[in-house]
């Protein structure tokens, strides 16, 4: 078992449904809650991973997803779960969203 941290990336973006990741992240995230990842290959990048509550929060960032999307491919159980809501206060207002994400080889 090895536990990576990292932070989500593209928390600030929209979702094609139009919802805002940051209203999500502030009405529905918690320390501790678990997240569900999805592999979202595009034409940026085959590694791409998709991470969702009920809609969609952002992104693990391209160098972990690099080093993730192979371990999902082969079916390799990988938990993620958040550890620490960010910012959201004056002179920081957007949020970030720091995520441990335990894989289980």
């Amino acid at each position: 078992m090895q536990t990576l941290y990292s932070k989500l990336s593209g928390v600030t973006r929209q979702n094609p449904d139009g919802s805002d990741r940051q209203e999500i992240i502030e009405a529905l995230c918690y320390n501790g809650q678990p997240l569900l990842l999805l592999r979202e290959p595009n034409q940026f990048s085959e590694n791409n991973i998709g991470v969702y509550l009920a809609f969609q929060i952002g992104y693990v960032s391209p160098e972990l997803a690099d080093e993730l999307a192979p371990l999902i491919d082969e079916g390799i159980p990988i938990e993620a779960q958040i550890t620490e809501i960010t910012g959201g206060a004056e002179g920081k207002p957007t949020r970030g969203v720091n995520v441990a994400f335990t894989i289980f080889e």
